[in-house]
């Protein structure tokens, strides 16, 4: 069903990033107990092993692109795992494979500024993401629940690479929380990206039609792998 509840909440919180009441936080929390599917369709239902998500996703007119949002649960991964090993920057160039270069170009108590630079098959072009991430784990909530917020920084001088196409509209939202049984993880992620280029629009749609899936299965292998 298309719902959308619409919530006003102040969360307290022990923070790794802005202040508690931040709204943009807020927004995506909510998704957990009262998903916002308005204006979305419902696609699929993924499952495998390790997962289950229900994807939803939205037409964006101008772009001729979908934007994304999954629900589901991670069904093996307990979350502070989940958390530790989708926010290792490090870790993320052992376990997954498409990942060039990831490193933080600055960083201050509230953001981190990221750049991400992404190997694309043979024969197109690399991409590369300079993007702003703030993260959070909200202590006081409970059950506990663990938000990582990724937007592409329009304000960026940093510099781009010969050959490489710079990525200027992605963003990518993860919440987990713990299930009621304790050993698995709930979580929500909203996500779309914009490679540009000259990729037809239906090749794009194509890929992030499969790379959620397999996005999901590389990171419950990687959880199952990290070192505590």
């Amino acid at each position: 069903p298309r719902l959308c509840f619409h919530t006003e909440a102040v969360v307290s919180t022990q923070s790794t990033g802005a202040d508690a009441t931040d709204d943009v936080f807020t927004q995506y929390l909510v998704e957990l107990d009262k998903p916002c599917t308005e204006g979305y369709d419902f696609f699929t239902t993924s499952k495998a092993d390790g997962y289950v998500l229900d994807i939803y996703r939205r037409f964006e007119k101008e772009s001729g692109l979908y934007r994304y949002k999954c629900y589901g649960e991670l069904t093996s991964v307990d979350t502070d795992t989940a958390f530790k090993v989708y926010c290792d920057l490090d870790y993320r160039k052992e376990w997954d494979s498409y990942c060039n270069d990831l490193r933080v170009i600055s960083e201050n108590e509230t953001q981190q500024n990221i750049y991400w630079r992404v190997a694309y098959p043979w024969p197109m072009s690399h991409r590369d993401y300079v993007f702003i991430r703030r993260s959070k784990v909200f202590e006081d909530h409970q059950p506990v629940r663990w938000c990582a917020i990724g937007k592409s920084d329009a304000s960026s001088t940093y510099e781009e690479k010969k050959g490489v196409i710079r990525v200027n509209d992605y963003e990518q939202t993860i919440v987990f929380q713990r299930t009621e049984s304790g050993l698995g993880t709930k979580m929500f992620m909203h996500y779309f990206d914009n490679p540009g280029g000259a990729l037809p629009t239906w090749l794009i749609n194509w890929a992030a039609k499969t790379g959620v899936p397999q996005f999901m299965t590389t990171l419950i292998k990687a959880c199952a792998n990290y070192k505590k």
